[in-house]
């Protein structure tokens, strides 16, 4: 499965192979000179990186480069803002029935396609029905987001009504695929076979120049329904891979890249270039398998979760960039809560832990046993590819070993990692998965999802129920509430071990200024407040 496939998966555990930043850390760029400079005008020119592509079609796409790219040409019926909440995008307003199964959207009346044409519900039902297409050998990367719509029906030009299969699957957060014009494809089937396209779409740019072996060129849509860019033209030049990107931004070449690791510091040393890091959703744990009698002791638990400083772990394996969170559940997101926020290297209370659930230190050697002399000792199963992972594990073990916990590292390749996995032959599991702009945990901690994507196996009813709830919530601070109860739970029961999510940034040359403030979902994110220094 693709990357950008698994950013969008709703249903689907992700383990990831890569790295994270700590939450003392400010998250700001270097700051030689303030970031605003220079008058905004509406000129200039953006040169950006693309990785090498085969379509733009939205649809088709899986190239992560390219998924940004389409941000700046598409949009969907809603968008997400920085606390990660649904705010009006294509549809300026909606409403949920009682049962949260029917979703009525009322559409912006003032949006035209880059060719001209009206934009109108038949474009929504067109795009929903399109994804939905099962196609031998191609599969939309947005299927999962509407896997649960049952049907469509257009109210009026302005007007469609969408039903879901059950009001506990349904959530506006799911409506930001892209949408595209009927009248370019014609038939559903057809957007499948329009590899080689010159996108259509509503957003603040357009493609003026495409051609499938060249470098594409958008310009500014002068008839754009919103807040229109200062930036009138971005050149989107094509490279290898994201290592040459960089170069490219390096040399002059292109005027932003992402980093492609986590020793992007060095490039504050160059006064051409400013770093803008931002937290991502990649979310790093220990998963505890509820079928081993020790780790179904809470005790246990939480005694492992004090017992580990995941401060130290980001400093010395991610080099300071990744955040700290006791939840699954991004600190930007409008549903974290930080009073939440419990865990933190203490032996004396993990000690204490131990002791009271009966493991002390019978024989005198470097671990704890029970009454019945057994060891407490536990394997951690890791992907050895993923070096990090590799590392964090070892500091984990020397820092259990302090408390009297015996951690054997499991490194095993990556087909038997997801066997065993899924077969539940382990204690501990170090793994990582995405979050998803979706606010719903139940595929991870509900007892319906265990034998697939609860390959913990946790069983909780009062879990369940908090879950269940959530999910037919609709009004916004109700869900917050609701959500503030499952993170008081979750770090009661601790059914993972929260480590962290992982940081990234993009690097850009100095003379791009504005509200550069890149996001998981949208490097490009306020791309329509940046501007090109004027030159003197």
């Amino acid at each position: 499965m693709n990357r950008i496939k698994n950013v969008l998966c709703f249903f689907f555990l992700v383990f990831i192979l890569s790295a994270c930043v700590d939450k003392d850390i400010k998250i700001e760029p270097n700051e030689d000179e303030p970031v605003q400079m220079g008058k905004p005008v509406a000129d200039g020119e953006l040169s950006i990186p693309i990785i090498q592509f085969d379509t733009l079609n939205p649809i088709l796409n899986n190239n992560k480069s390219i998924y940004y790219l389409d941000q700046l040409i598409y949009e969907g019926l809603i968008k997400v803002d920085e606390k990660l909440s649904a705010q009006p995008a294509l549809a300026e307003s909606w409403s949920v029935s009682a049962d949260g199964k029917e979703w009525t959207f009322w559409l912006r009346d003032d949006v035209v396609w880059h060719d001209g044409r009206n934009f109108t519900s038949e474009d929504v039902k067109f795009t929903i029905d399109a994804i939905k297409v099962n196609t031998f050998g191609k599969e939309s990367i947005y299927k999962e987001l509407i896997k649960h719509i049952k049907a469509t029906k257009i109210l009026s030009q302005n007007t469609i009504m969408i039903e879901f299969d059950a009001g506990i699957n349904s959530t506006a957060e799911l409506f930001v695929f892209p949408i595209i014009p009927k009248h370019q494809f014609k038939t559903s089937k057809g957007v499948y076979d329009a590899v080689d396209i010159k996108p259509i779409g509503t957003g603040p740019y357009k493609v003026e120049l495409y051609n499938k072996f060249k470098d594409v060129k958008l310009i500014k849509n002068e008839r754009y329904w919103g807040n229109k860019p200062y930036i009138t033209s971005i050149i989107a030049k094509r490279v290898p891979d994201k290592d040459a990107a960089l170069t490219s931004v390096e040399v002059g070449a292109v005027d932003m890249a992402p980093a492609t690791n986590f020793d992007w510091e060095k490039y504050s040393e160059n006064k051409s270039l400013r770093i803008y890091e931002y937290v991502t959703k990649n979310y790093e744990f220990l998963g505890f398998n509820f079928q081993n009698k020790i780790i179904q002791n809470k005790n246990v638990r939480k005694a492992i979760g004090y017992g580990i400083d995941r401060h130290a772990i980001i400093k010395e394996v991610y080099l300071g960039h990744a955040t700290v969170v006791d939840v699954p559940i991004s600190p930007e997101s409008y549903l974290y809560d930080e009073e939440e926020k419990k865990f933190g290297k203490d032996a004396l209370i993990a000690r204490k832990l131990l002791i009271e659930s009966g493991w002390e230190n019978r024989d005198k050697d470097e671990y704890l046993e029970n009454e019945d002399l057994q060891e407490l000792r536990l394997k951690m199963l890791i992907n050895k590819e993923n070096l990090q992972r590799v590392k964090t594990a070892q500091i984990i073990s020397k820092e259990l070993k302090e408390i009297g916990i015996h951690i054997i590292i499991d490194q095993v390749d990556w087909k038997e990692y997801e066997r065993r996995i899924s077969k539940g032959q382990f204690d501990i599991a170090l793994g990582g998965w995405q979050l998803l702009d979706q606010p719903d945990l139940r595929f991870a901690f509900h007892s319906s999802f265990i034998g697939s994507t609860n390959f913990i196996r946790y069983n909780n009813p009062n879990m369940d129920q908090l879950l269940s709830e959530a999910a037919m919530i609709k009004d916004l601070q109700l869900k917050k509430e609701k959500y503030k109860e499952v993170q008081q739970l979750l770090v009661e029961d601790v059914p993972y071990f929260s480590l962290y999510l992982k940081n990234s940034s993009i690097i850009m040359k100095k003379h791009i200024k504005g509200n550069v403030l890149p996001k998981s979902y949208n490097i490009y994110n306020h791309i329509e407040d940046w501007h090109v220094e004027e030159k003197k």
